[in-house]
């Protein structure tokens, strides 16, 4: 592998980092737009990985300047895959959805940043900047993780356009405690990143999965609060806006990020099997009308744990304003009814 080569084309993906090498996977815009993410279950134009020695790369790209990228932040089940896809223009953008070298690189951030980790964020933002067409745009959507860098990811480019999509607490509390393995997702998180969320929201106290939840969604606002005042391009999205008023954000986002559609292009996206689908896995059906109903009969169930975790906020979401700054459409939601 030439790392002089990997400055011009996306057709080499930087997917992860593995003790001091760096693995790549070989892709096209077809594998990219097909890869509903690029974390582990990318799905790649050949599925045998690459390896170079990361000193190597970070020679090459000691130099270089990253182009610019948009990111869509986001907290995770508010629909960012959603989102995302809508944006993915085959011929004139490229969108990458949950890069897993971006995840590592946020659980070394909210663990302390050690080691090597400037010149690993400067490969990485490099590599994600190549293009297939010149005058579109790279969109990427991070993951949670991402959320404990976003200053580091962003100090040098603190004018290029962000979306940090979001619920307010109850319907986060909704979307991330509704099964099993939402909560061991829950729980994992809170392990994972549990230096990040102290310094943010203060030490751990209560050990329920609500509170941890609740706990994980204070951070990220917080996160995001400051975000939203730091860089002159981010906007905030209610998640509830894109499900209710699909055709005003899809059209705004692309906007935000710099490429205008016409009106019957964002209609045929809104129109499509995308909004009926489940994002994640298209094999099933799902459209907003189900997400309501199910939204409904979870916050029955899960009554007593919204009280607790509710009960938990009570004496600690002093900091957050009501709503989140500069909304890409209407309000934004309120954070903590």
């Amino acid at each position: 592998m030439n790392p002089q080569a990997l400055l011009s084309s996306p057709d080499l993906f930087l997917h992860s980092f593995e003790e001091r090498d760096a693995v790549f996977f070989e892709m096209d815009r077809e594998a990219y737009f097909r890869s509903i993410f690029t974390d582990k279950r990318i799905s790649p134009k050949s599925q045998t990985p690459q390896r170079a020695p990361l000193a190597d790369l970070f020679s090459a790209t000691e130099n270089a300047q990253a182009a610019s990228v948009g990111y869509i932040f986001h907290i995770a089940h508010c629909g960012s895959t959603l989102l995302a896809r809508a944006l993915d223009l085959k011929e004139s953008n490229l969108v990458c959805r949950e890069p897993f070298v971006l995840r590592q690189l946020g659980v070394m951030a909210a663990n302390g940043g050690e080691g090597e980790f400037e010149r690993r964020l400067k490969l990485a933002r490099v590599m994600l900047g190549r293009r297939y067409n010149a005058s579109g745009p790279v969109i990427v959507k991070a993951n949670v993780p991402v959320n404990f860098m976003i200053p580091e990811l962003m100090r040098r480019q603190a004018d290029e356009p962000a979306i940090f999509l979001h619920y307010g607490l109850e319907d986060y509390l909704l979307a991330i405690l509704r099964s099993q393995m939402h909560r061991g997702w829950v729980q994992h998180v809170s392990n994972e990143l549990g230096a990040g969320i102290e310094h943010v929201a203060g030490p751990r106290d209560d050990e329920s999965i609500p509170v941890l939840a609740a706990r994980l969604w204070l951070t990220q606002m917080l996160q995001f609060d400051a975000a939203l005042v730091a860089y002159p391009n981010a906007k905030s999205l209610g998640a509830e806006d894109l499900f209710e008023r699909p055709k005003e954000v899809i059209s705004a986002a692309f906007v935000h990020f710099g490429q205008p559609q016409s009106e019957s292009g964002v209609d045929a996206i809104v129109t499509s099997d995308l909004f009926s689908r489940y994002s994640k896995d298209p094999r099933h059906q799902f459209d907003n009308a189900q997400r309501v109903e199910r939204r409904a009969k979870l916050k029955i169930e899960l009554a007593a744990e919204l009280d607790a975790a509710l009960s938990w906020m009570s004496t600690r979401g002093d900091k957050l304003p009501a709503r989140l700054a500069k909304p890409l459409v209407g309000e934004g939601p309120t954070l903590l009814a």
